[in-house]
This record gives C-alpha cells, structure tokens and sequence, in this order.
C-alpha cells in the first residue's frame, strides 16, 4: 500500500509540475544560486505532534524587537528547480538583505524534504490541496507562536506562496491573532474552484475529485482580524491560481474591514516568490505594519 500510495503521490505532483515548467526554467535561469543558502540558525520546532525544520536569516543588523516573517513554501518544494535549491530559503536570504531589521524563519511544511535531505514530520500528501488540514494549520501556528517568544518581535508577518499562500489564508481565518501581516503569493484562495480548474487542467484528472479535507481561505475570510494587513499577489499570466482567485479573496477581505493591497503583476505567472516585486510586495508590509504602529 505505501508503494501505490507513493506512486499516486508522484503522479499527482508531476502532473502539476508539468503544467509550471516552463515558468519555473524560466525563473530559475534568473537566479545565481546553486543549492540553500546557509541559515543563521536552523530549529526543529514542536507544532502539536510534530517536528518543523526551521531555517532563521537575520538582517546584518537587528534593533531588540525586529519584525518576524515566517514564509510558507509551496506544494511542489523542489520538482524542476534549477539549479538545485529550496526556494523558500533562497527568499528568506535574499529578503533578510532587501529589508531591514528582520528575522525571516522559513518552515518546512509537514512532510516535505528541502535539498539538504533533511524532512519535516507528518504527511505531504498528494499536491492537490489535501495539504491544507487543520492539523497542519495549528502546527504552523504553532511554530510562529514559539518564534514570536524567541524574537520578541514588534510586528509578525506570514508569507506564503501557492499552498503556503492557501495554508497562510487559513491560518488568517483559523489564527486570527497569530500575525500582523500576510503576503499570500499566487495563492488558490478558493480551494473548491481551484481544484475543479486544475481538473479541467489536466484532462479530468480524478485525483483532483478525491475528497479531502482541508480549508480553504475564501470560506474563512468572515473570521480575519479586520486589523490585519494583508498584500495578495499575483501574475497576471498564472494559470495555475488564476487572478481571478486573488482578486475575490482580496474584495472579500476588503469588506472585512482589513487593510488589503491587490497586486496583478503583468507578465509573470504562478512561479512569483523569487521575483522582484514579491520583495518589493514585503518590504511594503512591513513598512505598513511599522507606520501602523501596531504590536
């Protein structure tokens, strides 16, 4: 059973990965790193039963209360990156550089393995959004609330891309207290809508009918702190999580009553985290937060 299961796995996740190829060669020839740059520190954090590989970058230098982000990689961590890298850490190096005074912690979801070979506990899934449970939800909540009493930051932020961007939607509506900010990138915010596009993306493929249980940001958007300080973005040529599901999420939160920022970006499609404007989109947030003045 664990073979099928792992064969099911692989499938679902190549099928996507097919779909985002052409992107992500094209992104990944922009960029000059050849494997994960060196972290500051690396913790395994405790989220409910299990353990989250951590990397922590730090800016060159840091007040007492420095702002904490916390970045949230998506469903398909290291199929097709070129050069070999884990891309999430990569943004966590190269934001800690473009914005001063943060500590940037990028988590390894539950399940997955980064290049170093090194894995997170619990169950990846199969890339078709099953990933986004609970249980998952309250593990990274879980984690953010230990590095919050480890830095003793003045604001949080949480940045996810993708299914981190579905896993950080949630967590606003599950967690309202847990962050500040959110950075939600090329995120499939409507999780019933996504997965019936990705169907009919891949010939009525009918792992993408298989019920799961995991939430979806869109039916969570009544319970988001209207304090929160939310950026959604997404290129205008993804056709993975199409515009139209960041700019739904995005009304939806608006009349919510928190303060959101919609940003199409033209010419970019689903493979957007490494791109300028998504540091352009943080290092925005985090202004926001410190004019706010909110703790």
């Amino acid at each position: 059973m664990t073979h099928k299961r792992s064969r099911r796995r692989n499938r679902a996740a190549f099928a996507v990965a097919a779909l985002l190829l052409p992107s992500l060669l094209s992104s990944a020839s922009a960029q000059t790193v050849a494997g994960d740059p060196p972290a500051a520190e690396t913790l395994w954090l405790a989220g409910n039963t299990l353990k989250l590989k951590t990397s922590v970058y730090e800016s060159a230098k840091l007040s007492s209360h420095p702002v904490l982000v916390v970045v949230l990689h998506g469903d398909l961590l290291g199929v097709f990156e070129v050069p070999p890298m884990t891309y999430h850490y990569v943004f966590a190096d190269q934001a800690t550089r473009k914005v001063e005074d943060v500590v940037v912690a990028a988590v390894l979801r539950p399940g997955y393995r980064d290049h170093s070979g090194e894995r997170s506990d619990g169950d990846q899934g199969l890339a078709t959004g099953d990933n986004y449970t609970p249980e998952v939800v309250d593990a990274v909540a879980a984690v953010i609330e230990q590095l919050k009493a480890r830095f003793y930051p003045s604001h949080t932020v949480l940045v996810g891309h993708s299914g981190g961007a579905a896993i950080t939607g949630d967590l606003l509506g599950q967690w309202p207290s847990a962050v500040d900010g959110a950075l939600l990138a090329s995120c499939p915010c409507d999780l019933v809508a996504w997965r019936k596009h990705m169907m009919r993306m891949q010939d009525n493929n009918p792992i993408w009918s298989k019920p799961i249980r995991a939430l979806s940001p869109q039916e969570l958007v009544s319970r988001v702190s209207a304090r929160a300080h939310v950026v959604v973005l997404v290129g205008a040529k993804d056709d993975v999580a199409p515009p139209s599901m960041s700019t739904h999420y995005a009304e939806a939160l608006k009349k919510r009553g928190a303060h959101v920022t919609l940003t199409i970006a033209p010419d970019l499609g689903h493979e957007i985290l490494l791109e300028p404007v998504a540091y352009e989109a943080l290092e925005g947030l985090v202004q926001s937060l410190r004019r706010s003045g909110q703790r």
